[in-house]
Parts: C-alpha cells; structure tokens; sequence
C-alpha cells in the first residue's frame, strides 16, 4: 500500500517550485541578458562589527546540572553557527515525570515563563529555540518559535525526528548537558535526519530532482482545477438550494406542527431539542439568502466563488432540514400506526443487535443482545399493537444498557466526547438517524464500534512514529515536539 509523502518533502517540491518561477520570470524578463551584472560580494566582517551574541538561559528544575555543566552548555552554544532567527537559546530540565513533556514544558511557559511563548499565548515566542529534558519521564523536546522552526525547518518531520534522536545516547548514559548540548547542534545542523520511513515512493528521488522542471506547471495547472471544481461546485450547491430553500419554507410552519404533535415516549425533550436546533437554523438562512441573492445562472465562476461559503453553509442546512423531515415524517407514520414503518425501524434495529451479539468477546452480553432481538422479531409480528410505541420504546433503552456493557468492558478506550458536537448518536437531521437513537443517551452498537476503530487507528499510528507533537491544550499549536529514550 502507497504510503503518505510525508510533509517535509511536499515543503522541499513547493521551495523548488518556487525557485523554479523565480528563475523563469528573470529569464523571460525584458533585457534580463544584457543588463545582467555579478552579484558584489558580501563585505566581510570587521572587528567593529561583529556577529550577534546568541543568548543562553538554562533552568535546571530537575538539579542535574552542575556549575560546570552550565559552563560547557553556555561556552559550546555561542560557537554553534544558528541562523539569525535564533536570537537566544533555552536549555530546561524538569522532574515532573508528565506523561506528555509537551504539556509540561507549555504549562511551565505559560505559568513561570511567559516570556518563552508568543504575545497571542498559542505558539512559543519568536526568535527562541528550546531544548528539554525530563529524567524522571526519559523524554527530550526541542521547541521553537515560528521563525526559528522554519528556518531550521523544526515544524516536524525527519530533521525534527534526528535532532531528538541526538540527544537520547548522552540522556541515556546520564550525561544530560551533552544530550542537551547534542540537541541544540543537531538543531542547527540540517543534514541531521532520522533515517526514511520504510514506504517511500519509489519515484521520489526522481520526482525531487526534476522538480524545478515541472513543478510550477504542475502546481499552476492544480490551482486552476481547483478555482474550476470549487466554481462548479458552488454552481451546483446553489441551483438545489434555490429550489429547496423555496419549497421547505413554504411547509415549515406544517412540518413544524406535525413535530411538535409528536406524542411517543422517544419524542423526548433532546429530540426536540434537535428540531428546534435545525428548525432555527434554517430560519436564520433567510440572511445568507440575501447575501447570495444577487447570483443567477449566467454568473461567472469569480462570482460563485466569492459566495461559495454562504453557498455552503446554506446547502449544508437545507440539506439537514430535508433530512430532518424525512425522520420527522417517518416517526410520525410509526406513531399512526404504519406497518411498514414500524417494521422498517424494528429492521434496523435488528442489525445492529445482531452486530453487537456476533461483535462481542462476552458470551452474557451476545446472548443478551440475541434475547432483545427475538424481543424485536416478536414485536415485528405485532404492528398493529396499541402499545406498540411504548414496547418498541423499552425495547430501546434495554438494549443500550446491553451497548453500554459491551462499551465498557471491551472497548474502554473510547472516550467520552470532548465538546458537544463530538461522539454523539446520530441526530434528526443526520442521514443514519433511526427511531430511538439517542433516546435516554442511546448510542447503537456500530456507532461505539467505529469510535473504537478510530481510537485504534490512532494509538496505531501515534506508536508508529516516535516524536510526539501534540499539546493537551488546543488552542497551543507551538512547533516542535518531544520523544521517549
């Protein structure tokens, strides 16, 4: 399988691609040949004018530097040839012993250290380089501001990777101002990189040789396809959102009574919630409208672009509502009485209890999940029942206790929602809504299943690379990362 390329190459082929233009427009520009002179050498440096000092800070909090360790660290620094972004260097040690160095290093920033984080609080301060160690966790980081991540290319990727690689050996054998000392060198060093991922495409070498050649081609002619599909797209969105915007305002104050003539048990106050939350949204549609009312067929593609946002957030709510009304109307025929609605939902059901029961490792809970669904096969036989609603009803909540087994003793890594509009059952205006998901908190199995598959995934691919890039705090999107030793 075709891996991902991985991102510091996309930055080499876009910095050759550049390189590339500039070269063609001086080739092709007016009297470029005959006015074309030598570049003057650059004056050398004098004794009156001598290279910026980088500065060097050093905070020791986990005490395993000693006065001479300090010395070294400050004396071996100032030779290091930084570019002229790095305008101060800072070595810090911890013994937090944190799960994530990158979230002990931006707490300590933000708390003790202000000045090592950018005016905005979401990235490290421009100009700084810092260079971590924690013993008691055995994990190195190296940070930067944006400047300096981009001009020792820093961000992330193999020079990141090979820069942390630098410091473990020394960390490791407890000499940890030379691990720190080997972080800032490596730091600076652009042909440190950690060794190629296995999986690189086997036109890479090739591809990146004849960049400059066909690659600003290739990105002008990507760009125009894009303006074109995204031009289109918009033309697209917009003729539907014209018709239907038209037809589901003319039935909305209908649709809305047969919502709220809902009478079942699962027309409970959350699925209500939800239909005042679709229903709102599309009222206030009425302002974006107007925004984009000026558009008609014959409109260039510049100008559907320019609206292609509101297009987008009409198409999407349009779209919602027309979902909304198809569930609305499904419930309201299982309410009056329709066989095959109610057979069609109890059919649903019934896959997804018979999933749970082939899905589980627990033999309790299969069986349980196979009970409730002889409970649904029986209630299908019965449509015409008057307490039908009522029985599909707790047919619904006994199995979620049967998911939320299932849920918690073999699938404990999926984490609740982090925000309101994360892991949640599938709401009335979404196109996997069945009757009863969500009520009570009800979450069906395939729902929890493929969470647990994400999180897999995940834990997969974040053991698959080494350095560790990410912050507890998202609103924190500093460069650079840590890694274990």
């Amino acid at each position: 399988m075709t891996r991902p390329v991985p991102r510091v190459l996309i930055r080499l082929l876009v910095a050759l691609a550049g390189a590339a233009a500039l070269l063609t427009m001086l080739a092709w520009s007016p009297g470029s040949v005959a006015h074309a002179q030598a570049p003057a050498e650059a004056p050398a440096p004098t004794a009156d004018e001598p290279e910026q000092a980088v500065e060097v800070e050093i905070t020791d909090r986990a005490d395993v530097l000693s006065s001479g360790d300090e010395d070294l660290l400050r004396t071996e620094t100032g030779r290091i040839s930084f570019p002229p972004q790095v305008r101060r260097v800072v070595f810090l040690t911890f013994d937090d012993g944190g799960e994530n160095l990158n979230d002990t290093t931006e707490r300590f920033a933000q708390s003790d250290r202000p000045d090592l984080v950018a005016g905005d609080r979401e990235k490290w301060a421009p100009g700084a380089l810092l260079v971590v160690n924690d013993p008691e966790s055995r994990d190195v980081g190296i940070y930067c501001g944006d400047d300096v991540c981009a001009a020792l290319d820093l961000f992330e990727g193999r020079h990141l990777d090979g820069s942390l690689e630098a410091m473990k050996d020394p960390m490791r054998r407890g000499n940890h101002a030379v691990g720190l000392l080997s972080g800032a060198q490596a730091a600076a060093d652009p042909t440190v990189l950690a060794p190629e991922r296995e999986g690189a495409p086997g036109w890479l070498p090739w591809a990146l040789g004849g960049a400059g050649v066909v690659a600003v081609g290739a990105i002008g002619a990507g760009v125009a396809a894009n303006r074109k599909k995204k031009a289109a797209t918009a033309r697209e969105r917009y003729d539907r959102v014209s018709r239907e915007y038209g037809r589901v305002a003319g039935e909305l104050d209908g649709l809305d009574i047969r919502a709220n003539s809902l009478t079942s048990p699962l027309a409970d106050d959350e699925l209500r919630s939800q239909w005042a939350d679709i229903r709102d949204r599309f009222l206030a549609l009425d302002t974006v409208m107007g925004r984009i009312g000026d558009l008609r067929p014959d409109s260039s593609d510049s100008e559907f672009r320019a609206h292609a946002a509101d297009i987008d957030s009409a198409h999407e709510t349009v779209d919602q509502m027309e979902t909304a009304e198809k569930n609305i109307d499904e419930l309201f025929r299982m309410e009056q009485g329709d066989a095959d609605a109610r057979r069609r939902q109890l059919g649903e059901l019934h896959e997804d209890m018979l999933a749970a029961a082939l899905g589980t490792k627990d033999s309790r809970l299969a069986a349980e999940a196979r009970a409730l669904d002889a409970r649904g096969d029986e209630l299908a036989r019965d449509t015409a029942a008057p307490d039908f609603m009522d029985r599909y009803a707790r047919l619904v909540v006994d199995y979620r206790i049967v998911v939320e087994a299932i849920r918690a003793r073999e699938m404990a890594d999926v984490e609740e929602a982090k925000d309101a509009g994360d892991r949640h059952a599938p709401r009335l205006y979404d196109r996997d809504w069945r009757a009863g998901y969500g009520y009570q908190g009800f979450v069906p199995y395939y729902v929890v299943s493929s969470w647990h598959a994400h999180d897999v995934q995940a834990a997969q691919s974040a053991a698959s690379s080494a350095t560790n890039s990410s912050y507890s705090n998202a609103s924190f999107s500093g460069g650079g990362g840590s890694s274990g030793y």
